[in-house]
């Protein structure tokens, strides 16, 4: 007698339950850097990969069952101090500079409160430096000040439930797009998505929450909103304008006039009302910010040949001026522009924005000179479907790569087995995922669509606007 379908598939749920052990034990558990780390990230994300393609093949898990590992991978984020970064701490000085030390956070750096239960927090590198971030992540971040005031439990509880309700929200909104619990274990169980990005309190899942509301607005022809998101999303970071290349080259290519016009005119008002006060004082810090190469950049190789620093992990003085990694820097923003201006319009031959917007703000992580696992944030909710794009797999990969790379020993032991390892996570992995990058980019615009694209041509008959009336049926 066979089995009753509704029975649930043991082999499935035990993978499960080792992947959220991976994922709990990654934030929870072991040492921040070492062996063990990155051994539990290699497993994480196999198992999440695995159980992603067999559960999109033949549902069997059920959507209760997956939302409670989402639950407690959650969970154990929010309740565990960061291990993998200590950005939240910046994010609590830049807001006490403001509520509680009367400061300019943009002239201002941490090392000038040593006193401030928040700035003692602040990693070494990042002391003696004013705020990156934009003023809507400063408003962010004073509120958080006016609410937890000295308490660093509360500061780090703060920005840890806002990365969670942000990522509650994107997997909400991809679990209502494609009723797939394959889609939601790809992406929620991707190490570098929720047990990363949740436990360091990332800005980077706000800003993908709004980077995706802007792709599903622009879909439906509301323009003027995706360029609201897009707009705020910027004023976190400034990298976030790439999803509005990403809308503005699927708007031109589908004919949406007042779809490109409505999301152009909103980002750009909302970002020039937010930096109006600021401007001076945001872009001198902008221009002036450090040029490191990060370990799992495909520059990292050329880095190290030419400095023998390896990514900041042997220089005394990181983010001391150096022309040479002021021409990588320069380098990559090109390399940038270029895979998301070319890649992102053959992405636009998609029905819908999404798979040009994951494009265009997916080439910062894979051409820039500094970037860091939780940055892929901002493009995977856009790119995640069902079933997942070619290109979308490189996306997911490269996130979990990067993390691996991130939780490599800060030093060399010199042993063969060390050395093997970090070239092949940091100068071969990184230049193989640019390659496989614009290797799928390329191949979705030579007439074989993937989950996203539709055929050959820009839009279908039914999506198509030629008269720009900003309308989308349905």
């Amino acid at each position: 007698m066979s089995l009753p379908a509704t029975r649930l598939p043991r082999g499935r749920v035990v993978a499960l339950g080792c992947g959220v052990l991976a994922n709990v034990l990654l934030v929870a558990l072991v040492p921040r850097h070492g062996p063990s780390s990155v051994a539990l990230v290699v497993l994480a994300t196999a198992i999440c990969g695995g159980l992603a393609i067999v559960e999109g093949r033949a549902p069997r898990l059920g959507g209760r069952l997956v939302a409670a590992a989402i639950v407690v991978v959650m969970g154990v984020a929010v309740v565990t101090p960061p291990l993998t970064s200590n950005d939240l701490w910046s994010y609590g000085t830049y807001g006490r500079m403001v509520v509680a030390h009367d400061a300019n956070p943009y002239t201002a750096t941490p090392s000038q409160f040593p006193h401030d239960p928040m700035a003692q927090r602040v990693s070494a590198i990042w002391q003696h430096r004013p705020s990156v971030y934009g003023p809507v992540w400063l408003g962010v971040a004073s509120a958080d000040a006016a609410l937890v005031g000295r308490s660093a439990l509360g500061n780090r509880l703060f920005f840890q439930l806002l990365a969670a309700l942000a990522a509650t929200a994107i997997l909400v909104l991809v679990w209502r797009r494609t009723r797939s619990t394959a889609t939601i274990l790809w992406l929620g169980l991707n190490p570098a998505f929720l047990a990363v990005g949740v436990n360091g309190g990332h800005a980077d899942l706000v800003m993908g929450l709004a980077i995706l509301g802007a792709a599903l607005c622009a879909a439906r022809g509301r323009g003027w909103i995706a360029g609201l998101l897009i707009g705020l999303a910027t004023l976190v970071k400034v990298t976030a304008a790439l999803a509005l290349v990403g809308i503005v080259l699927w708007a031109w290519r589908a004919r949406r006039v007042r779809i490109l016009v409505g999301a152009v005119a909103g980002a750009s008002l909302t970002v020039l009302i937010g930096y109006a006060a600021i401007f001076r004082d945001a872009t001198r810090v902008l221009t002036s910010a450090d040029h490191t190469v990060t370990a799992a950049s495909p520059w990292n190789g050329l880095a190290d040949f030419l400095l023998g620093h390896d990514a900041l992990r042997n220089v005394a003085h990181p983010l001391a001026g150096n022309h040479t990694l002021d021409v990588i820097a320069a380098s990559g923003l090109a390399l940038v522009a270029v895979l998301a201006l070319t890649l992102g319009w053959r992405a636009a031959r998609a029905r819908d924005p999404r798979a040009a917007v994951g494009v265009t703000t997916a080439s910062y992580t894979f051409g820039a000179s500094y970037a860091f696992p939780w940055y892929l944030n901002w493009s995977l909710p856009s790119v995640a479907d069902a079933p997942p794009s070619p290109i979308a797999w490189v996306i997911w990969l490269q996130a979990a790569a990067a993390l691996a790379v991130l939780k490599l020993r800060i030093l060399s032991t010199g042993t063969w087995g060390d050395t093997f390892f970090r070239v092949l996570l940091t100068d071969v992995t990184p230049l193989a995922l640019l390659v496989a990058f614009v290797v799928y980019g390329l191949r979705t615009a030579s007439g074989r669509p993937s989950a996203e694209t539709g055929p050959d041509e820009p839009v279908s008959a039914q999506g198509a606007d030629p008269a720009g009336s900003g309308l989308l049926p349905g």
